[in-house]
């Protein structure tokens, strides 16, 4: 009997982490690599990738990797998948552009087959027929999936704007819709591109210093806009960043981009030209700490903001960073900066399918069920009740979750197991070696500070030879330091004595000082510090 699997790695009930494989009797392949950035950062991690293990495990069986376009949710975690399960990836030109760049950090590139997909072209892997069906989103070269399978047509959307035409022709029934529900909650405010370049124009135009704006570096299109909005009010343009600078170069190599030497600026020449004739595109919409926007907002970057420049921050607010955007906002103003950003400006449209697109693609695709993906469950579940509200349809609604093996046979779609899944850890140079308890210890550590317990005893554990002495790290301010280190001392002390001139079990009298200390510490400052008691004997 044939039948297709869904398995879901990530991208489900979450931002970030996009991958999927696609399975059947012939062989599997792998829809999009994508990472995840950590909403919170207090343990250090850089990044977090899915789980691959399912895929490096059965790794013959995968005959490709389909990229649906290159941002960083869906690609970023490509080079931590290749090394270890070198598949052949597919996708756009533009999109395999960036996949070169950043296999070449990692001392990957020449060693991926990676095959160039034009729009429109229908590839066969795994016994599927897989057209690339390409759809308007923030960059360029994205595709939506046309997959014709055993068990009939299964359309990934990818993320997209606009209903795609090809849609409104496509002869098979479809079986299968895998859906992006990233506005299904709310729909949003500002959709009109001309709605953004009028606003834009009219900032520029009233600002007597300098315009900053910052916009996702993968936004060909926006910067494009942006440049000639600025060579159009007589602006020369400064490109700063290195991703940015990346994509610019790799957008104009390849034909997408038409910039003027003649009306660029070089960012070492932006204090040497006169601030009213300059406008500058830059990372950091999303607040990142070590971004150029975020940089000039702390006062860091060699150029500084003041009374009289615009900033511009023309790009979606990613859930979670909140707090750093606001945070970035409030330091401009403060510097005497104009600040425009969505909620107080249509200065972003955006990329993503607004409730009449989605609505508009389901009834195209008359889909039999449907899988929302790339959101949160909130966002999965506001695009069932769209559905269920607003058509005259009705699908099956499947709320996956990562991991979950969905199979696809004449009778239906249901869960038949689970494959290994789960976030790893990017921190430096480790990657998925992180485990929860490391994470914890850092957690730890950062909310009650360190406490080091040292003490030594003699062989028989009659007497303390040395100690306690006590470092504290993080625990209290200087000025209680020392009255906590004696109360620390006091406590370790006394536990000690229960055990002096027994047999001793070292491990049994670290513990017992460690729970000694921990409930001392947290009655006397509401909070428990790691506590590390060393004990040697001599």
């Amino acid at each position: 009997m044939s039948y297709v699997k869904i398995i879901p790695l990530g991208g489900i009930r979450e931002f970030g982490l996009n991958s999927m494989a696609i399975e059947t009797r012939s062989g599997s392949i792998v829809v999009d690599a994508g990472i995840m950035f950590p909403k919170y950062n207090p343990t250090g991690i850089d990044q977090i990738i899915p789980d691959f293990s399912y895929i490096v495990e059965n790794q013959e069986a995968f005959e490709g990797i389909v990229l649906t376009h290159g941002h960083e949710d869906h690609i970023g975690a490509l080079p931590y998948l290749l090394k270890d399960a070198p598949i052949p990836v597919y996708s756009h030109p533009f999109t395999l552009e960036l996949v070169k760049r950043k296999l070449r950090e990692y001392d990957m590139n020449g060693n991926i087959d990676l095959i160039a997909v034009q729009p429109g072209q229908k590839i066969t892997l795994a016994g599927m027929d897989i057209e690339f069906i390409e759809v308007l989103h923030s960059t360029i070269g994205c595709y939506s999936l046309s997959i014709s399978t055993p068990q009939g047509r299964i359309v990934h959307s990818g993320d997209f704007r606009k209903t795609p035409e090809e849609y409104r022709r496509q002869g098979d029934p479809v079986r299968l819709f895998l859906c992006e529900s990233t506005n299904a909650e709310l729909d949003p405010r500002c959709s009109d591109e001309a709605v953004v370049v009028s606003c834009i124009d009219s900032i520029i135009r009233r600002t007597t210093g300098a315009v900053i704006v910052s916009t996702f570096s993968s936004h060909v299109k926006r910067i494009q806009l942006l440049y000639d909005l600025a060579v159009k009010n007589g602006r020369k343009v400064a490109i700063i960043g290195r991703s940015m600078s990346q994509i610019v170069d790799i957008a104009t190599d390849l034909g997408f981009m038409d910039l003027d030497p003649r009306d660029l600026v070089k960012p070492e020449e932006i204090n040497a030209t006169d601030r009213g004739k300059v406008m500058i595109i830059c990372t950091g919409t999303q607040g990142e700490v070590y971004s150029v926007l975020s940089l000039i907002a702390r006062g860091w970057h060699k150029f500084k903001v003041r009374s009289g420049d615009s900033v511009i921050i023309s790009a979606r607010i990613i859930p979670g960073n909140e707090i750093a955007i606001s945070r970035c906002v409030d330091q401009l103003i403060d510097f005497g900066a104009r600040v425009y950003y969505p909620d107080v400006a249509s200065v972003h449209a955006t990329g993503h399918a607004t409730h009449e697109e989605i609505l508009e693609s389901i009834r195209q695709l008359n889909p039999k069920i449907i899988m929302p993906i790339h959101g949160e469950l909130r966002h999965m579940k506001a695009l069932s009740d769209m559905v269920a509200g607003e058509l005259n349809l009705d699908p099956e609604i499947i709320f996956a979750r990562p991991g979950q093996i969905w199979t696809l046979t004449g009778e239906g779609m249901q869960i038949t197991g689970e494959a290994p899944h789960g976030k790893c850890f990017v921190d430096g140079e480790l990657t998925g070696d992180i485990k929860d308890v490391v994470l914890r210890d850092r957690r730890h550590i950062s909310e009650g500070g360190l406490v080091i317990v040292f003490v030594v005893i003699d062989a028989g554990g009659s007497e303390v030879v040395l100690g306690p002495d006590i470092m504290c790290k993080g625990v209290v301010p200087a000025s209680m330091e020392q009255d906590i280190m004696e109360e620390i001392r006091r406590i370790a002390s006394a536990t000690l004595k229960l055990f002096l001139g027994k047999e001793m079990d070292i491990q049994v009298v670290q513990n017992r000082i460690r729970e000694a200390l921990g409930a001392g510490l947290k009655a006397r400052l509401g909070k428990k510090p790691m506590i590390i008691p060393i004990i040697m004997e001599m």
